[in-house]
């Protein structure tokens, strides 16, 4: 794996990764976590995923 795309997906799953943590905490802290929060998460979440999947060298095969 080249250098590049290391750095580009070890910053994509921590941006990801952070952004859902801190939008559910403020969800949390506000009092309005409900089902439509959860649905806008779920983008952050799938990026995280992607790309520690990539990260950990799993094709998903």
């Amino acid at each position: 794996m080249s250098k590049t795309r290391f750095f580009f997906l070890i910053t994509l799953v921590i941006l990801a990764g952070g952004l859902t943590v801190l939008i559910a905490s403020l969800a949390v802290a506000s009092g309005k976590l409900d089902g439509q929060v959860a649905m806008a998460l779920l983008p952050l979440v799938m990026l995280a995923s992607i790309g520690i999947r990539a990260l950990s060298g799993r094709n998903g095969q």
